[in-house]
């Protein structure tokens, strides 16, 4: 079992002849079967889901010599250094310190607040989660995250499913026009009933076989 980086470093690094299989704190803590405490896979999550942790990838942290590219690449021998999920790649890149919040716009928004390595529990349903861990010993600095499921995907729509914009940047004035905060509301909370009904009947199909 893995998710799209563990695939690339597995193939980067040998694939079937000898690929390591790795993923990273910020990537497994994604996976909801991580234990945010021990940084490892959670053993109750898996005895529950009946998930072997023989089949799941070694956790690093994300910065660290992971292995290095296999022969038969372009780039054979370079080290593989470092692995991170999309917003918390982010976070690093725009150095978002403890206390500080940044957030990344694309299909969805997300919103995230470094608490540092201080791991809190959210009162008004934000997530607790992994904000990054540069180095095996380094400290391990967490984050609430709050998720707009819909943002970039919704102008997308408006453009290219109902044809009522031509560009993407119109939509800013058609935003100002707008009369009844309520009616947004109701759109957005549309969306993201069709975003939770694609997502069941997604698992549907994959409980299904």
């Amino acid at each position: 079992m893995s998710i799209l980086n563990t695939w690339l470093i597995w193939n980067l690094t040998g694939g079937v002849n000898n690929g390591l299989h790795v993923t990273d704190v910020s990537n497994a803590s994604r996976t909801m079967l991580m234990n945010l405490t021990t940084l490892d896979w959670d053993n109750t999550t898996l005895e529950t889901l009946k998930i072997p942790a023989e089949l799941l990838p070694r956790i690093s942290s994300n910065s660290e010599i992971i292995g290095d590219i296999a022969k038969g690449w372009p780039i054979s021998g370079v080290p593989i250094a470092g692995c991170l999920g999309d917003q918390h790649a982010a976070m690093v890149g725009q150095a978002c310190r403890k206390e500080e919040a940044k957030s990344t716009y694309g299909t969805g928004a997300f919103i995230l607040l470094n608490t540092g390595d201080e791991k809190i529990r959210s009162a008004h349903g934000l997530l607790s989660t992994i904000a990054f861990k540069l180095g095996k010993d380094a400290p391990t600095n967490y984050a609430f995250e709050g998720s707009i499921a819909i943002a970039g995907a919704a102008v997308q729509w408006l453009r290219d499913g109902l044809g009522i914009i031509s560009s993407a940047a119109e939509i800013e004035e058609l935003a100002k026009k707008v009369v009844n905060p309520q009616a947004a509301s109701i759109f957005s909370q549309r969306l993201m009933a069709c975003l939770l009904h694609g997502g069941v009947m997604m698992l549907a199909v994959y409980a299904s076989g």
